[in-house]
Order: C-alpha cells, then structure tokens, then sequence
C-alpha cells in the first residue's frame, strides 16, 4: 500500500514538473514561456497568441511551405521534399543565423492531427531523410552542405475560440548542433516564437488564407501531389 502511495506521489510530482513553464516575455498579444528540459544545456519555448483567423487559415499557412520566411523567424528557405499524404510531410528548411555562427539546416516530419478542441500539428526532425533518396528536390537539400540542427521537436495547436479568433499554442525544443554561444541561444528560445507569432497574426489575415478551407486545402494538395509524382 504504501508504495503505491510513494508511487502516485511520484506520478503527480513528475506532472508538475512536466508544465513547469516560467513566463519569459509578454507583449502585444505573444506571451512567451521557458522552461529546462533534462539532459539538454539548451530551453524549451512555448508561445502562445490569440489570431484573427480561423484555424482553417493557420493550417493552410504550414501547408504554405514556400511562405515560411514570411512568418518564421530567420527562416530563409523552406521546401517541401515528400507529400506522403495530407496529414504527412517533410521540409526541408535553412535558418540564417547571426554571425559568427554558421547558418543551420533541418529536416522536419510533419503531421496533423484533428483533435475535438482543433487541430495539433506534431514535428520531429528527421535528418536523415534524404540519405537514400535520389528525387530532385532531396538533392537540393544535400547540396546546402550546412551544420543541421541537431534536435527539433514540438507542436502546435489550433483551438478556436470563436468564429473569427483562434488560440496558437507553439511548444518547441531545439537543439541547433554546432558551436552556439549561450547569449544567443538564450535570446533565439525568446525570439523564435515571439517573432514567429507576431508575424503569423499578420499573415493569416491576408485573404489568400482568410477564404482558404480544409476542404479546398485538400483538393489543392491531390493536384500538387499528382503533380509531383
């Protein structure tokens, strides 16, 4: 009996530490929230806003590879390499980062998820993807030669609080590889989202997204896949 006391004691402790998130920075509508994760020298973020768009819109925006540095913080480059199916991607992006450090690539695997409160959009790197494939667009990603980023897991949620506004919730931890000083990799943790954030809520207002649905989402990425192979 008693160890499964000490047990539940142990669950309930490892759950208050799971959200043990510390406000980092708060303003025009982005909160921003840190945290340490075990075993990594480098924070987790989480950033959350409130956009006027429909989760429709924000879906269509990830979907938007080539738009990316829209929108993505000191994103430069964003391709996608494989459409296995709707639900299912992978991205091949470049961050520009500031000197002296050398500017980064990732492989990403994306896939969506529809929940009962919204979308969730799940994203592991996967570096490796291109090693055995020969399609045109993996030999553009082998040809940028840059130090990829060692560890990139996280994300996002769509919840719709109403007809016009939805709640973003970005959860991320990153690990760049490389040399990185600690200055900015602890002002990258705060910037990435803040930035990324304060972006999107401009980006989904413009009407090429506003009037985008699944639906029709869905029929654009059959002819783009029939297209590719």
């Amino acid at each position: 009996m008693m160890r499964r006391y000490v047990g539940i004691l142990l669950l309930l402790f490892s759950l208050l530490q799971a959200d043990n998130w510390e406000l980092t920075k708060e303003s025009d509508g982005v909160a921003v929230y840190t945290r340490n994760v075990e075993g990594s020298p480098f924070l987790a973020f989480k950033g959350v806003t409130v956009v006027e768009g429909s989760v429709d819109a924000l879906v269509a925006i990830l979907y938007d590879t080539p738009a990316a540095p829209a929108w993505l913080h000191q994103c430069r480059l964003a391709m996608t390499l494989e459409e296995v199916r709707f639900e299912e991607n992978y991205v091949f992006q470049i961050y520009d980062l500031p000197f002296p450090v050398s500017d980064r690539q990732l492989i990403l695997r994306s896939t969506l998820f529809f929940t009962e409160n919204g979308v969730r959009v799940e994203m592991h790197e996967a570096n490796t993807f291109c090693d055995e494939q020969q399609s045109d667009r993996c030999q553009k990603a082998k040809a940028s030669d840059l130090i990829p980023i060692k560890r990139s897991r996280g994300h996002y949620l769509f919840i719709p609080q109403d007809e016009k506004r939805t709640k973003v919730i970005w959860q991320h931890h990153i690990e760049p590889g490389g040399s990185i000083p600690g200055w900015l990799a602890n002002a990258l943790v705060v910037d990435v989202p803040y930035n990324s954030l304060s972006d999107l809520r401009t980006l989904v207002k413009e009407e090429k997204y506003r009037s985008m649905t699944i639906e029709k989402l869905q029929r654009l990425w059959q002819k783009q896949y029939k297209a590719f192979h």
